[in-house]
């Protein structure tokens, strides 16, 4: 068998670096829609070899959050027998499906002509560079390996109750509860993995009353969170947030009960998953994937929904659209969930004009797919200049979007360009439109206890995505800024750590103290985090035209509606209000 022994050295070195990186802290989720255009690079020249020697061979490719590993089975010189991933670092549910795809399409088709996964490309290409390297050592040629070589999508015409377009966590609850009431449910996906936003969720699930709030004595009760939550958004709609005030403690134990291990406390009025479990997004897909099988729920990726169709004033099914070609689903009713629209540039500028040219954050299948097919049949838009967006992104060197909230959650502090604090650090969504305002770039500064304590900070200071110096002052160089009016600035808040009050905004953790070397400043950017305006609907989760007459048969939910709720915890707002589409849906047919 044919190896190179000092490139498994290397391999086994990498695969154990990941490993331990593995039993971290969980990394951020990255901005999916910002993932840059792969560069196109030729593939090394095949190794020379006297003659090849049937084996198994290593190679690597670079994936999002590190190395992707591959070992690949070869009988003949053309012919690929296996392959196996022999270690990673990808995001579940989304970068892992390009890895799990993969290997029995390319076998069974002796071919690297696969389509890109939608929602996962630096991972697709990660895999495919690995692939490539294995096949190099092997003395092969990857060129040879060509034909076209897709996965299976379901493209005949067929008949549900009811279609779901959009598979993230209000389109899978409502599938579901749609099929709890004994219904037979499709789910539309035009991305090649399911979850949508909710994949990339990492914070606590809003809910008062669960079991797990119960058991700690929380005081917080449904009246008072709706009270609250009518405070803060007085645009929002009373009897939208009674509803999910009164539902969301049953939301999170419902989630539990299928398997999503929402077992930690977030506060009193939130739930979380623990550290040792991870992200809470990735745990709530994939207890929703799982029930939505068990249930016989039909879900076909790769499957786009292009128009929903009419049968006179009622909606009677939709066209959707595969790599395989078009095809009709008839149906008696439709629920969007397509998401909002935050991935699509042309939208959110027509919208929202002062976002023009910055990223988004959301899922790249928010596109505002479901907004003009429901237009196109009659449907009211609603609130489109409802735009939520965040600062703290950071855009690496090599063209990646990082979440990094821990920045300033851990203590950082932000600045403008002027060397000046503008706002509370930890405010959280609504400092995006506060920093767009000092136009959408600002710093991120911090000293060496969170480079050195926090994991992620750690590993972006590991690929030199910091400016690093060991003065105040140099930093400021660094920087571009005044070093008269950055010293001033840090002069002041280190008056406020000393006294424990920050008497300019009123930030609720002040700690860095910024006394000894050395010094960090980030570049963050503000990006597109969701958009909360669009279908017209009623709590029912039925879709409204301009007159406030219902569409027979059209029912919408999540980021894709504009259900009242005006954006206050979406991912508890998916599933109560999933919960409320699926079930007015499966009424209406069983009316009919």
């Amino acid at each position: 068998m044919k190896k190179n022994v000092s490139k498994l050295l290397v391999l086994m070195i990498i695969a154990a670096m990941i490993l331990t990186a593995c039993a971290g802290e969980a990394a951020p989720a990255p901005a999916p829609a910002a993932e840059p255009a792969p560069v196109a690079t030729p593939a090394p020249a095949p190794a020379v070899a006297d003659e090849f020697a049937p084996g198994t061979f290593l190679g690597v490719g670079s994936g999002l959050y590190g190395p992707i590993v591959v070992e690949l089975t070869m009988s003949a010189v053309d012919q690929i027998d296996a392959i196996r991933v022999v270690a990673h670092d990808e995001t579940h549910n989304t970068g892992n499906v390009p890895l799990e795809l993969y290997p029995s399409l390319i076998v069974e088709n002796q071919s690297l002509q696969v389509d890109i996964v939608a929602g996962a490309t630096i991972s697709s290409f990660g895999f495919l560079a690995a692939v490539r390297d294995a096949l190099n050592t092997a003395g092969s040629d990857p060129a040879q390996f060509t034909g076209e070589a897709r996965a299976y999508v379901p493209h005949a015409d067929t008949s549900a109750d009811i279609v779901v377009i959009g598979s993230g966590g209000a389109g899978l609850t409502a599938a579901i509860h749609a099929a709890y009431e004994g219904h037979n449910v499709i789910v539309l996906e035009k991305l090649g993995i399911i979850g949508g936003t909710t994949n990339y969720v990492l914070e606590g699930f809003g809910s008062v009353g669960s079991r797990t709030h119960i058991a700690l004595g929380s005081g917080i009760t449904p009246e008072m969170l709706t009270e609250t939550l009518i405070t803060n958004n007085p645009n929002g709609d009373p009897e939208a947030f009674e509803l999910l005030a009164h539902n969301n403690g049953w939301a999170a134990d419902w989630l539990r009960s299928i398997g999503a291990m929402m077992t930690v406390a977030g506060g009193q009025a939130a739930v979380a998953t623990s550290r040792e479990i991870g992200p809470i997004g990735e745990t709530i897909v994939s207890a929703l994937q799982q029930e939505a099988i068990a249930e016989g729920v039909d879900i076909r990726i790769n499957s786009r929904a292009v128009e929903i169709l009419m049968d006179g004033d009622a909606v009677s099914g939709v066209r959707v659209s595969t790599p395989f070609g078009e095809y009709t689903i008839a149906a008696e009713a439709v629920i969007l969930a397509s998401g909002g629209f935050a991935s699509n540039p042309e939208m959110v500028t027509e919208h929202f004009p002062a976002l023009q040219g910055f990223r988004s954050a959301a899922s790249p299948g928010n596109t505002g797919d479901g907004h003009l097919m429901a237009e196109a049949v009659g449907a009211e838009l609603l609130n489109m200049d409802h735009v939520r967006m965040n600062y703290t992104y950071t855009i690496t060197d090599d063209g990646f979007s990082i979440y990094v909230a821990t920045l300033v959650n851990t203590g950082g502090i932000v600045i403008n360009d002027s060397g000046e604090r503008f706002m509370n650090d930890q405010i959280g969504h609504g400092g995006g439109r506060v920093a767009l305002e000092q136009g959408g770039e600002v710093w991120g500064v911090f000293d060496n206890t969170i480079r050195d304590g926090v994991q992620q900070m750690r590993r972006i200071g590991d690929q030199g995505h910091f400016l690093t110096a060991d003065t105040l002052e140099e930093l400021a160089d660094l920087m571009g800024i005044d070093r008269a009016a950055f010293m001033a600035t840090i002069e002041r808040y280190q008056e406020f750590v000393a006294n424990g009050q920050d008497e300019d905004f009123n930030r609720p953790m002040v700690n860095m103290t910024f006394t000894k070397g050395p010094f960090h400043a980030l570049r963050l950017t503000v990006h597109t985090q969701g958009t909360f305006g669009g279908v017209s609907t009623n709590v029912a989760g039925e879709v409204l035209t301009a007159a406030g007459d219902v569409i027979p048969g059209l029912f919408a939910v999540g980021e894709v509606a504009n259900d009242g709720t005006w954006g206050a915890n979406p991912v508890a707002v998916n599933t109560v209000f999933g919960r409320v589409a699926g079930q007015s849906a499966a009424a209406y047919v069983d009316a009919r």
